[in-house]
C-alpha cells in the first residue's frame, strides 16, 4: 500500500531534497495559514470570553464555574512569557495549535500506510475552519491538543507495541479532562475501542493501561475536589445542556449538519463520514491501515451530538476535538480507495483547499478588516472596540477618584476591563456588582472591594436611555458622568458610568 499511496496520484512526486509533492504542499499550507493567523492575532482584539478566560488566568483555581481551569493555565503562562498583551493571552493557543498539527501527523504515519496521507492530513486540518479559529484562547484550545495527543499516544501504544504509551495516554486524557468536559467522550471511544476490538481486548494484559486510567484519574482529580467542595456547581451548570430543550427540533438538527460541514469543510466531513462507514466494510484492511482507533474514539462524540441536536442547539465549537481526526479519517478514505481511483485525492484535497481557503479569508478578513456590515450575525464585531471602552470608563473613573470598576451583570464586559485595564497597568479592580457564583474564584477578601468612591458601568441603548436609568440600590449615591460608546466598525452600543458612593445594606457582603 506504501508504494501505491505514494505513486499513484500527482502528490506523489518525489524530489531530490527528500519531500514529495504532497509535503511541499502541505508545508506552505503550514506557512499560509500560521502568518494569518499571526495577521488575526496581532490585528484584532480580545473577544469577551477570551477576556473572561484571562482574568481567570490572574486568580488561577482548581476550577471554575463554567470550565475546568486548562485554559487559565494556559493564559496564565502566556501572560508570564508575553505580558498582558493579546499576543500574551493566545500565545499558548497558538502553541498547542502547532503541537496538534505534530501529534496529526504522527498518528496517521502510524496508522495509515505512506507518506502522503500523514501530510494530507495535517493540510487538511489546516485548511478547516476549526483550524482557522483554534488560536482563540477558549477552552477548545487545550481540549483539541489533549484529544490529539491521547489519539497519539494510544496509536504507539497499540501498533508499535509499546504499553508504555498508555501512561501518556493517561496524563493526555486527563489533561484534556482538565481542560474541557466534552473530552469525556474520548474516554469513552477508548473504551469502545477497547472492548470492541481484538487488539484492544489485548491492552488489557498490559499493567500500563490500568496505571494510564488511574493516572487519568489522578490529573483530573483536583477539578473533581473543586467540584465535590462547591456543591458540584461546575458540573451541573454544564450538564443542564443536555436536558435542555428548545423548539424547532428539527431545524435544528438540519442547522447542527450544515454548520458542522461550513466549518468543517464539507469534502472533508463527507469523506471522514465515508471513511467510518467503509471501517465497519472493512476499509483500509487489507491495504494495511488500522482505522479502528480513530473510528471508535470518534463516534461517541459525533453520535451524542447528533442525539443532542434532536432536542437542542449543538453549537459549531462543541465538536473542535475531533476536527484532526476527520482530518485523518478523511484523507484515509481517499488515500485507500483502490489505485485506479486515486486521480480522488489531487480533486478532493483541490475542492477541501478552495471551499476552505474562501471560509477562512472570508473569516479573518472579516476579523481584522470587517468590510461588510453582517449585523448581529457578526460574532467578530465583539472583537472591535473594547480598548477605547476601556480608555474612556479609566477616564472617568481618574475624574472621579476611583477606587473601584464596577460593571453590572456582564462577564464579558467585566473581563473586557480587567483585560485592558491590566495591559495599561491600573491596578484598580474590576468587579461585578452582581453577585453570580460564576466569580468565586476571586478570594472573598477581594470579591466585594468596598473603597469608595467607586464608578459603575452599565449597559445603555442610546445616550438618552443612560440618563434615564434607575440607580441600583447599592449605592447611596450614583451619578451619570459620561456615555463611552463602543464601536465595531458598523454599529454603536453605548456604556453609562456612573460615579458611585456611599454603599448601602443592599451592597454585597465578602462572604
Amino acid at each position: 500500500m506504501t508504494a501505491a499511496t505514494d505513486t499513484n496520484i500527482p502528490f506523489g512526486t518525489t524530489l531530490q531534497r527528500g519531500l514529495n509533492g504532497a509535503e511541499l504542499f502541505t508545508a506552505a499550507v503550514l506557512a499560509a495559514t500560521l502568518l494569518a493567523k499571526l495577521w488575526v492575532v496581532l490585528g484584532v482584539g480580545l473577544d469577551g470570553d477570551e477576556a473572561y478566560y484571562a482574568m481567570w488566568s490572574a486568580y488561577l483555581s482548581p476550577g471554575y464555574l463554567d470550565h475546568p481551569p486548562g485554559i487559565a493555565v494556559a493564559i496564565a503562562a502566556g501572560r508570564l512569557l508575553a505580558g498582558d498583551t493579546v499576543l500574551g493571552v493566545r500565545l499558548l493557543p497558538l502553541v498547542f495549535g502547532l503541537v496538534t498539527l505534530l501529534a496529526l501527523y504522527r498518528t496517521t504515519r502510524l496508522l495509515v500506510p505512506g507518506r502522503t496521507p500523514a501530510a494530507l492530513a495535517v493540510a487538511w486540518y489546516c485548511l478547516s475552519g476549526q483550524a482557522a479559529l483554534s488560536l482563540v484562547a477558549t477552552p477548545d484550545s487545550p481540549s483539541i491538543l489533549f484529544w490529539m495527543l491521547s489519539l497519539w499516544a494510544a496509536a504507539e501504544a497499540v501498533t508499535a507495541k509499546r504499553p508504555t504509551w498508555w501512561l501518556l495516554v493517561g496524563v493526555f486524557a486527563g489533561a484534556g479532562l482538565a481542560s474541557k468536559y466534552t473530552n469525556a467522550w474520548l474516554g469513552v471511544g477508548l473504551v469502545l475501542y477497547l472492548l470492541a476490538t481484538p487488539e484492544g481486548r489485548r491492552q488489557f494484559g498490559h499493567w500500563q493501561l490500568w496505571a494510564g486510567g488511574a493516572l487519568a484519574l489522578a490529573v483530573f482529580s483536583p477539578v473533581l475536589w473543586w467540584n465535590y467542595q462547591h456543591d458540584w456547581r461546575s458540573f451541573l451548570f454544564q450538564g443542564a445542556r443536555i436536558t435542555s430543550t428548545e423548539s424547532g427540533r428539527g431545524n435544528l438538527t438540519l442547522e447542527f449538519l450544515v454548520s458542522q460541514a461550513a466549518f468543517i469543510g464539507p469534502v472533508m466531513l463527507v469523506c471522514a463520514l465515508l471513511a467510518i462507514v467503509g471501517y465497519f466494510f472493512g476499509l483500509g484492511r487489507r491495504q494495511g491501515a488500522d482505522l479502528a482507533l480513530p473510528v471508535l474514539t470518534t463516534l461517541p462524540l459525533l453520535g451524542y451530538f447528533l442525539f443532542h441536536s434532536l432536542h437542542s442547539r449543538v453549537e459549531t465549537n462543541w465538536t473542535h476535538p475531533i476536527a484532526p481526526v476527520l482530518a485523518l479519517l478523511g484523507v484515509a478514505f481517499v488515500c485507500l480507495l483502490p489505485r485506479a481511483r486515486g486521480w480522488l485525492v489531487p480533486v478532493a484535497t483541490a475542492a477541501h483547499a478552495i471551499i476552505g481557503v474562501s471560509v477562512i479569508a472570508f473569516i479573518y478578513v472579516q476579523a481584522v478588516l470587517h468590510p461588510l456590515n453582517l449585523g448581529a450575525v457578526d460574532r467578530t464585531g465583539l472583537l472591535r472596540g473594547w480598548e477605547g471602552v476601556s480608555t474612556g470608563v479609566r477616564e472617568a473613573a481618574d475624574a472621579a477618584g476611583a477606587k473601584v470598576i464596577w460593571t453590572e451583570a456582564s462577564y464579558q464586559v467585566t473581563g473586557e476591563l480587567f483585560f485592558h485595564g491590566r495591559a495599561e497597568g491600573d491596578p484598580r479592580p474590576v468587579r461585578d456588582i452582581v453577585q453570580h457564583e460564576r466569580y468565586d474564584f476571586i478570594p472573598p477578601g477581594e470579591r466585594f472591594p468596598a473603597e469608595m468612591p467607586a464608578v459603575l458601568v452599565r449597559r445603555a441603548a442610546s445616550p438618552q436611555a443612560a440618563v434615564e436609568l434607575s440607580p441600583r440600590p447599592e449605592f447611596g449615591v450614583s451619578r451619570l458622568v459620561a456615555v463611552v460608546p463602543r464601536d465595531d466598525g458598523h454599529r454603536r452600543e453605548y456604556y453609562a458610568v456612573f460615579a458611585v458612593s456611599e454603599p448601602t445594606a443592599a451592597f454585597p457582603g465578602t462572604d
